[in-house]
């Protein structure tokens, strides 16, 4: 069941689902110590992100992404672009869940670029794409915060009509992390999988359609 705290019950006897993460109040607050880099890509490839600014995803829930103490969950969100661009990078709502790997540690985050194998990530493309800045902790009140992860080679090509994925999982036993959703019931239909074996090559269980998925954008140059 794919992990999640918010209607965990309530989807155990209709499908298996990531496990998800809802925010409870405390005052712990992380950074992680991660790189900055060059701004995002030129080209707007996907997105599912609405609203304004920093509503543009639900700070309140995401779905779990953490190490082998925890679910050991490995999330992936697919898209297809409409024009053949380069990859540049991938803007996700993130966050450190619980500090067990220490204080401004968000653990070994690993987020990939993947291609598709039927319906479900298939080989890495990219990766384990550069973390561009900083990630919060989820239960400070913000709920998470946008890290870019940059390309590695910056030439891998996403052609107009082809399905890719792209995969976030967690190398660090002690660190739980969060993708967090889309806000409100504004995408509920994209290709989303997951695994509860910390590998980011599969096996995956598909989530279908009626289900709220990560929020994310993906862009090119």
């Amino acid at each position: 069941m794919i992990k999640r705290i918010a209607f965990v019950v309530a989807l155990a006897v209709l499908i298996s689902t990531p496990l998800l993460a809802q925010r409870v109040p405390t005052g712990l607050h992380a950074r992680g110590n991660m790189q900055f880099c060059a701004g995002k890509g030129s080209k707007l490839v996907y997105t599912n992100l609405t609203g304004p600014l920093h509503h543009k995803f639900n700070n309140t829930t995401g779905y779990f992404v953490d190490g082998s103490n925890f679910n050991n969950q490995v999330i992936a969100q697919g898209f297809t672009p409409t024009s053949t661009v380069t990859f540049a990078d991938a803007y996700i709502p993130m966050a450190v869940y619980t500090l067990g790997g220490g204080d401004n540690n968000p653990g070994e985050l690993n987020v990939y670029l993947e291609s598709d194998a039927g319906g479900a990530p298939g080989s890495i493309l990219e990766g384990p794409l550069t973390a561009c800045n900083g990630i919060s902790n989820f239960n400070n009140g913000i709920g998470g915060n946008f890290v870019e992860f940059n390309c590695t080679s910056c030439n891998t090509t996403l052609n107009a009509g082809t399905p890719y994925w792209i995969v976030a999982q967690e190398g660090t036993s002690t660190v739980e992390l969060t993708w967090d959703e889309v806000r409100g019931i504004t995408d509920v239909s994209s290709p989303f999988a997951f695994n509860q074996t910390g590998n980011p090559s599969g096996d995956w269980n598909v989530v279908p359609s009626g289900y709220s998925r990560s929020a994310y954008e993906v862009d090119g140059n």
